[in-house]
């Protein structure tokens, strides 16, 4: 029971557990799978990642601007229509994950079934009525005459597989709820490495946007086939039938669900905000160079959100399983040990993107920047508004964890009230509808709602600011000061050499703004418990790096 203690609320030890004696178990349960869920999740977000910086500058050389856009657009529009069925997810985990920790089988099994018998019928529906209704459908898109036969092709194929994939991920929704993360996030893995091959392999034989979308076909299938294998494998109590479909289970898949399907859909639009204005008011081509503005930033913050990951089925099982005279106090340090950890992981990203921004766009996309004046401020601009949006994952995982999914509201409304002021005040400030006003609208109000969102997290787990301040926002500050300290000589050193040396210098820089922001987090900021577990990294990492060079 050493991970865990009974830990007095004192300055010096902020992000142990403070437990009653009979919350013990539950949290010690978690506690030893949360951070291997959350190691595997981060590696498949860094594969993710790497995938999706990696894309862009092939996609702009090969099919160019105007169809890349198009692509992302073909995504925003998927997106959208495979999001009516997307709140079901959350009800899996959620209530798995307490079913799980009960030992309650028979009701997962019949949540399971259940959700099936409406998500296969439904997602089938959706495709028809698309299928069906292409030319009312497709003046949206504002495809180019040029692109109308593979941007159809390539959407049905997408929308296709997107949909099927949304009701096949119960499966992989199971394993989350009881705690299996790291075996989904390796398929995923496997997944997006395959179709990272497939689509050099056909952009460069002439596919276009057919290839994009038939790569990310075979990611998909090798996905989901992987994880229903594993599920079917690992969880020995489950079973599937039409005699499961119970009225009750409805009830979570109607109630908990439709309030998840209704913020995702909200999610969705303001995730996607800044391209479907630039679509709708400006074209493709302005869609497509704020999704490149985004695509570091949203990559890079794949890799915090592997903590919200594995907090939502946490915050379940905890909530079931802890005695109610310490449930709260459970929570709250759940919430800002992983709050802490998160925000620090962005902030050592965002950092970076901030004050070297000039020269990552030159390494990444090369000396002849596509709109360059642009470019440049939007990068940042959505890195400093991706450092507040992450700070609210935490607070909306524990929330939906423990069933207050109205709570998101909180976010979501004022987001939308404030883009209603900033929008237009871009248009007024500018004279006109450019891409750089409407990323700076969306970023102003991005900040503002996530401001709205923690204070209540904050009242809701009768958390002092002071507290939250000290714990969470302040260790986030050093990475910035790191970073700002190299950011001239970077600048200095990338301008003035090739793109490929460029990148040698990125790397270089990145090892020492690494040790420079361990050091200082080790010196100043991490308590004496975080110390010990980062100095046990430390030389878990160099035993491993020793026993490989003895292999050699």
């Amino acid at each position: 029971m050493n991970e865990i203690q009974l830990i007095p609320d004192s300055p010096d030890r902020e992000t142990g557990w403070i437990l009653d004696p009979q919350a013990a178990e539950p949290l010690h349960d978690v506690s030893r799978q949360f951070g291997r869920n959350v190691a595997a999740t981060i590696v498949a977000r860094l594969v993710n990642m790497a995938r999706g910086v990696c894309l862009v500058p092939f996609l702009l050389a090969h099919i160019g601007l105007e169809a890349y856009g198009i692509w992302t657009t073909i995504f925003i529009l998927v997106t959208y229509v495979g999001v009516t069925t997307l709140g079901i997810s959350n009800v899996y985990i959620k209530y798995v994950a307490e079913f799980h920790a009960r030992r309650e089988y028979d009701k997962a099994n019949a949540l399971l079934s259940t959700g099936l018998a409406v998500t296969i019928p439904l997602c089938g529906a959706v495709f028809l009525c698309f299928l069906l209704g292409w030319d009312r459908f497709a003046p949206w898109l504002r495809l180019p005459a040029e692109h109308a036969g593979d941007g159809k092709e390539a959407v049905l194929i997408v929308l296709a597989v997107f949909l099927s994939s949304i009701a096949l991920n119960a499966f992989g929704d199971m394993l989350t709820g009881t705690q299996q993360i790291a075996s989904t996030q390796i398929f995923l893995s496997i997944g997006i490495v395959t179709e990272f091959a497939l689509i050099v392999w056909l952009v460069v034989a002439g596919r276009g946007i057919r290839g994009l979308a038939e790569a990310y076909l075979v990611r998909t299938v090798i996905n989901d086939g992987l994880t229903i294998w594993w599920a079917r494998r690992q969880l020995k109590w489950l079973h599937l039938s039409l005699r499961l479909v119970r009225r009750e289970s409805l009830k979570y898949v109607v109630h908990f669900g439709g309030m998840v399907q209704f913020q995702s859909m909200l999610s969705t639009f303001l995730n996607s905000v800044e391209r479907v204005a630039a679509l709708v008011l400006i074209n493709a081509s302005a869609a497509g160079l704020l999704d490149v503005a985004k695509k570091w930033p949203v990559s890079l913050s794949s890799i915090p959100t592997a903590f919200f990951a594995a907090l939502l089925p946490a915050a379940s099982h905890v909530d079931a399983a802890s005695a109610r005279a310490a449930r709260k106090d459970n929570l709250r340090e759940l919430y800002l040990s992983g709050a802490r950890y998160s925000n620090l992981c962005t902030a050592v990203f965002v950092a970076a993107m901030v004050f070297w921004s000039t020269p990552i766009l030159h390494v990444w996309l090369g000396p002849g920047l596509p709109m360059r004046d642009t470019l440049i401020p939007l990068f940042v601009v959505f890195s400093l508004a991706m450092q507040f949006h992450m700070l609210t994952g935490p607070g909306t995982s524990i929330l939906r964890g423990i069933g207050r999914i109205y709570e998101e509201f909180t976010y979501s409304l004022p987001n939308l009230l404030l883009l209603m002021v900033t929008l237009p005040a871009a248009r007024w400030i500018e004279g006109r509808w450019t891409p750089l006003g409407i990323g700076l609208a969306v970023a102003v109000a991005t900040a503002g709602s996530a401001c709205v969102l923690m204070g209540r997290v904050l009242f809701v787990l009768d958390l002092p600011l002071t507290r939250f301040l000290r714990v969470v926002v302040a260790p986030g500050l050093a990475p910035y000061l790191a970073a700002g300290l190299l950011a001239w000589p970077t600048a200095r050193m990338v301008a003035a050499v090739n793109r490929w040396q460029g990148a040698g210098v990125l790397v270089a820089v990145g090892a020492v703004y690494g040790a420079a922001v361990f050091a200082s987090l080790l010196q100043w900021v991490f308590t004496e418990q975080e110390k010990q577990k980062g100095r046990g990294i430390v030389r878990r990492g160099l035993a491993f790096l020793r026993k490989g060079e003895a292999k050699a």
